[in-house]
Parts: structure tokens; C-alpha cells; sequence
């Protein structure tokens, strides 16, 4: 039920931050007889094996790894999450390249000390703690090898 609410408020968000057409629809489409979430988060970058080699040190696998007319793509898998990293001459390589993808995580607390330790960039000194929801959540950040933000929430 956690779930479904922050899909709809993170729906609400959206909408609510989008620029308005220059014609209105004339249907609502409601996307749920035809889509089931998220398929893959694209990540631009200039190193393909480095990328895949740093999400595989996350854990996750790599589920396909494709040369489309001479370019080397991976797609990364962890639980039902998946990210396409895409070969580019250019990336920005700053943030905002994305905003940042985010994985829904338990014991939060020793994920946030074993990445510490590991020597990941760590975008937050420690635990943040956000009233949403019935209890709560704590997430942090950690920064991608493009600069791209992971955000590791747990909802309590």
C-alpha cells in the first residue's frame, strides 16, 4: 500500500511539474493497462565496461550487452530494476546528466556503513530522515562514476 501511494504522490509530482500542452488531450490514457513500471534507467557515459564494472560492484548483473552498429551497450540488472548504459562521445558529466535513479533498500543503516567503508562517494555525512509516509523514511546518496546521484531509501 506504501508503495502504490508514493507511485501516486510521485505521479502527482510529476504532472504537477510538467509544462502545459498547447492542446489539452481529449482522454485521460490510463497508463496501467499498459505499462508495469519502470523497465531501465539509461545512463549516458564515455566508458561502458567502467560504468557496468561499478554497478556490479553494487550487485548488479549484467543481463545483456549488445553492439548496435559498433556500439557496445549493457543492461544492468538488480531486483526489478534495470539501467541501459549508453555509449556516448560526450556525457555531460555533471549532475543533473540525470537526477538520480533510487533503489528501495532494507537496513539502511548498514548499507549506508558498508558502502562508507567500501570508499563510494557518499553525497550525504549521514542518515537522512524524511517524514513521509506512516513512519517515515532514511535515504542517502551516493554519486555514479558520471556523476549521476543513487539514492538508497528505506521506507520504516
Amino acid at each position: 500500500m506504501k508503495k502504490i501511494l508514493f507511485i501516486l504522490s510521485l505521479s502527482v509530482f510529476v504532472i504537477s511539474c510538467s509544462k502545459p500542452q498547447a492542446t489539452s488531450p481529449n482522454a485521460i490514457v490510463d497508463l496501467n493497462q499498459y505499462s508495469s513500471g519502470i523497465q531501465h534507467v539509461g545512463i549516458p557515459t564515455t566508458n561502458v565496461q567502467g560504468t557496468a564494472d561499478f554497478y556490479a560492484g553494487l550487485g548488479f548483473t549484467e543481463i545483456g550487452r549488445f553492439d548496435v552498429n559498433g556500439r557496445d551497450f549493457s543492461f544492468m540488472q538488480l531486483g526489478n530494476l534495470v539501467i541501459e548504459i549508453i555509449p556516448k562521445a560526450e556525457t555531460a558529466m555533471q549532475n543533473g546528466a540525470i537526477d538520480h535513479i533510487c533503489l528501495d533498500v532494507k537496513n539502511i543503516e548498514e548499507l549506508f556503513e558498508k558502502l562508507q567503508k567500501a570508499g563510494y562517494k557518499m553525497l550525504n555525512d549521514s542518515l537522512i530522515d524524511f517524514n513521509v509516509w506512516e513512519n517515515g523514511t532514511k535515504l542517502f546518496f551516493i554519486e555514479g562514476p558520471n556523476k549521476e546521484k543513487i539514492e538508497f531509501c528505506e521506507i520504516l
